[in-house]
């Protein structure tokens, strides 16, 4: 959690050097994002917990349903709160900061983040699976390198070319697409389901 602050802080700064309206804007969206995060990391959380009670009874062929599961049902639930929320997100916005130009620039952030959730429902659940068998270090490693690393080194390269939120924005589904292969490729690697893995 340290190393994401450091990561949200170096996006932050980014954000803020683009102006009121930006940094008015993607705080309030970032209140909105949440709710739909909740849901989508429920997932992941439940799938530790599920995979842990399976692996300890020796089941591990239902631990690889399980991560099935939680990846389809959090594929449901997290789409139908994404699409409550764009549906009224503009009025959610207004909550926040009714000026028109706040709430769109707010709108298009709802979009490419909301865009980039399949990689991050991917990624949670893989990660949450592993940490079920008791793999707790390598997927924080590769979430770390994933997620903050390529956020961080977009903002310092990808934005110092293209001075735009968009280009910040962009960051987020590039960011989470590549922490959702590096975790995939660890669990092709670890198959933990079949008695193959370290920590």
């Amino acid at each position: 959690m340290a190393v994401f602050a450091v990561a949200n802080m170096i996006i932050q700064s980014a954000i803020n050097s683009l102006g009121t309206t930006v940094m008015a804007a993607s705080s309030a969206a970032f209140n909105i994002e949440v709710f739909a995060y909740y849901i989508l990391n429920s997932f992941s959380q439940a799938c530790t917990t599920f995979v842990g009670q399976n692996n300890g009874a020796g089941n591990r062929k239902r631990c690889r349903q399980v991560l099935k599961d939680c990846i389809l049902e959090d594929v449901v639930f997290t789409a139908l709160s994404i699409t409550l929320i764009l549906l009224i997100g503009r009025q959610m916005l207004a909550v926040f900061n009714p000026d028109t130009e706040v709430v769109s620039t707010g709108y298009v952030r709802l979009l490419w983040v909301f865009s980039a959730y399949i990689f991050s429902m991917l990624y949670e659940n893989i990660a949450g699976y592993l940490r079920g068998f008791g793999i707790s270090f390598a997927p924080s490693v590769l979430t770390v390198i994933g997620v903050c690393g390529v956020r961080v080194a977009w903002i310092y390269t990808i934005f110092q070319r293209q001075h735009t939120f968009t280009s910040i924005l962009a960051a987020y589904p590039v960011s989470m697409a590549s922490t959702a292969i590096l975790l995939s490729i660890a669990l092709f690697v670890m198959r933990p389901s079949e008695g193959k893995y370290w920590d």
